[in-house]
């Protein structure tokens, strides 16, 4: 908008300029015509250096001159050839070409426009652990843009750039840390910023590695809660390498065993819902534990209906029968939650600010069709049309035989995260709070 202001100040500027002549005394009894004429002209430039000029007829003997130094004239004859130098700024600028003859001139305004430039690629981009390169395309009118590193700490992350003059080409050096990094390239220009985050990684940085799935359980949440971190829980955990896709968090302080899918063309780690991540007997009763998928405000319009219909057949007014048909749909409804067609997953980076390698379980559009597609919970009151899959539970049965009973929601942790702690000082709770 400022530039578009400018502009118009120039063009109100140059409607101003006028042919003059010093021979108007007050004794004169009339004006005389100024002999240099303008023919044509070409004085509006871009951003860039260019070439551009007029054309004019006067006696021989004209001169010419221009206000600023950012622009040069040469006479040739009949013509004034103008060239003007970059400009990189923001903001448009002008001067003055003066054509002179005798005691007679011509003023004309030079117009050049501010600089233009638009970073034209990816603002988050993951590579592999070996040396590799990155080009970073952008357009540019005028603009003398720099790409830099944040933090002189990466320093050695990058060997070299080079100014390809449309794009950006960063030679990123082979990641020989064991772990995750990620850092930031900085796209300068005048004020303006456009900040990349490369994060560089493979499957091997989570082998052998202790992460933590964190998140605050609801279900600890009573009326007296007043801290949220005593909603706090985590389970301790070492990634093994399953294949070059998958791997198996172990937890040994649990039991539990969760299966990861690992893609490399984001560094991220899914986890499917319905799956059996513990079996274990207390007082001679077998259980299954599984992983299952909400929304928590899903969730909440389930915990609405079962109080309300606990209390309808309190008072006496929901029969035995109808109450025992209502626990069944709502067992159903919980394994609608626990499907292999729902997953979460996070996306890594290294958090030098926390202190840890991170990511934030999240849903994705297969999830949300999948719960859409149930349209009998929408007429439950379930507001399925806007399922976002951003709490993980795990179901507890009872199991006798192959047969399975559903016993209750043992853990439903929301929002929940999986984290590398790299130093004593990490900081889950920060993450968390910051997402």
């Amino acid at each position: 908008m400022r530039k578009i202001f400018n502009i118009c100040i120039l063009f109100a500027v140059a409607a101003g300029f006028i042919a003059c002549s010093d021979d108007n005394d007050a004794g004169s009894s009339y004006l005389r015509k100024n002999p240099v004429n303008v023919v044509s002209s070409k004085l509006f430039f871009s951003a860039a250096a260019q070439k551009g000029g007029v054309k004019f007829t006067a006696p021989a003997g004209s001169t010419v001159s221009v206000s600023d130094s950012w622009a040069t004239a040469q006479l040739l004859n009949d013509s004034v050839v103008v060239s003007v130098t970059n400009n990189p700024a923001v903001d448009s600028r002008s001067a003055v070409l003066t054509i002179k003859n005798g005691n007679d001139s011509t003023n004309l305004p030079i117009l050049q426009s501010g600089a233009v430039f638009k970073y034209k690629g990816a603002k988050n981009i993951v590579v592999s652990d070996k040396d590799t390169t990155l080009t970073l395309p952008y357009s540019k009118v005028g603009a003398e843009p720099a790409l830099v590193l944040a933090d002189s700490a990466d320093a050695s992350a990058v060997s070299s750039v080079e100014d390809k003059d449309s794009a950006f080409v960063a030679h990123i050096n082979a990641n020989s840390t064991g772990e995750v990094r990620t850092f930031l390239l900085v796209l300068k220009n005048q004020e303006q910023r456009d900040t990349i985050t490369v994060t560089q990684g493979s499957i091997d940085d989570f082998v052998g590695k202790t992460y933590s799935l964190y998140g605050y359980d609801l279900l600890k949440m009573t009326s007296s809660t007043t801290d949220i971190n005593s909603l706090v829980t985590q389970f301790v955990g070492t990634f093994e390498k399953v294949s070059d896709t998958k791997l198996s968090f172990v937890s040994d302080d649990t039991g539990m065993k969760m299966l990861f899918y690992f893609d490399p063309a984001d560094l991220s780690l899914t986890l499917k819902g319905g799956e059996f991540i513990l079996s274990q007997t207390k007082d001679n009763t077998s259980y299954r534990y599984r992983t299952a998928f909400w929304d928590i405000k899903h969730y909440a319009v389930l915990m609405n209906l079962i109080q309300q219909q606990t209390a309808a057949h309190n008072a006496g007014k929901v029969s035995d029968d109808d109450f025992a048909k209502f626990q069944s749909m709502v067992t159903a409804i919980y394994d609608i939650y626990a499907s292999p067609n729902l997953s979460l997953t996070a996306r890594m980076t290294y958090s030098k600010e926390d202190g840890m390698v991170a990511g934030l379980l999240e849903s994705n559009a297969a999830s949300a069709a999948y719960i859409q597609s149930y349209n009998a919970l929408g007429k439950l009151g379930f507001p399925i049309g806007s399922f976002n899959g951003n709490a993980l539970a795990i179901y507890k049965y009872a199991q006798q035989g192959r047969t399975l009973t559903f016993n209750n929601v043992s853990y439903m942790l929301q929002p929940v995260m999986l984290f590398h702690p790299l130093s004593t000082s990490a900081k889950p709770a920060a993450f968390l709070k910051k997402r």
